[in-house]
């Protein structure tokens, strides 16, 4: 009988599985990309604004309502604000941190057209900070698919929580869409990136007891143009390549037979647990 069975897996083994298929899908990128841009997001930016007083998500309503007026947050990859600014709504302080200077913008004009000032914006990528940022609650939505090192991010964002932890992810990570596409255009296996199933596994070999709450991926009705320049985007081709007209091609026969399926992230989960101490 093994020291450890499958059924209660170690910690430390998933870390370092979780780090391999980071690395994976990494390699296989830098490998067949066609374009680089230092931000990645910079491109697509303004499509993670959201109206703080919005009321049409049913996480965010269970975020807003744990929180209260002397709470503080810690929101770690806070993006354009589609969390941060909310929250600043219903507590005292929020810590904004977030790497890409284009999502900051659109944190900042977010914050400058809602009147919104509780907000500490800061440059720096989780766990850069940990040390010095402490907070009621944290939230790390939808960053932890490409994470190397996640258990350490999981350490830092422990240590800087005092009540509760929260992490929102999809059950597939937004850069799996459109894998049979990939497979036919680069000609092999696609790699993915951990999601929530992961996600959740490793806090359960971590010792903690997660909430889960699911929701329906809230997506805007995908136009043509949106479908060809997203599944370029997760391709990572230039647009007008010889790769791209294949994408094209092969997206002209997609769209006439109808097909509508682009292994698109379809559920979301808001998971919850106490830091462990």
């Amino acid at each position: 009988m093994p020291e450890r069975s499958p059924l209660n897996p170690d910690p430390d083994e998933l870390a370092v599985a979780w780090r391999a298929l980071v690395e994976a899908e990494y390699e296989q990128v830098e490998r067949l990309r066609e374009w680089r841009n230092t931000d990645y997001y910079a491109p697509v930016a303004h499509h993670f604004a959201a109206d703080p007083h919005r009321s049409d998500d049913p996480l965010l309503e269970h975020l807003k309502s744990v929180s209260r007026p002397d709470a503080t947050w810690l929101d770690i990859g806070a993006g354009g604000g589609r969390f941060a600014l909310p929250l600043a709504l219903v507590s005292e302080r929020v810590i904004a941190v977030e790497p890409s200077e284009g999502m900051r913008n659109v944190l900042r004009s977010g914050m400058a057209e809602h009147g919104i000032v509780n907000i500490d914006v800061l440059d720096l990528r989780w766990p850069d900070g940990a040390d010095t940022a402490q907070s009621d609650f944290s939230l790390a939505a939808h960053v932890g698919y490409d994470i190397r090192d996640i258990g350490g991010f999981l350490d830092a964002m422990e240590r800087s929580t005092r009540e509760r932890c929260f992490a929102m992810m999809m059950d597939r990570a937004p850069s799996g869409g459109f894998v049979r596409l990939w497979e036919e255009v680069h000609g092999e296996h696609r790699y993915q990136l951990p999601g929530m199933r992961e996600f959740v596994q490793l806090l359960l070999a971590r010792g903690a007891t997660p909430e889960i709450q699911l929701g329906q991926r809230q997506n805007h009705a995908m136009t043509e143009e949106d479908v060809r320049s997203g599944a370029r985007r997760r391709l990572w081709l230039e647009e007008g390549s010889e790769k791209d007209r294949r994408l094209q091609a092969l997206l002209d026969e997609r769209l006439v037979s109808g097909t509508d399926d682009f292994q698109l992230p379809r559920v979301v989960a808001l998971a919850a647990w106490e830091p462990l101490r």
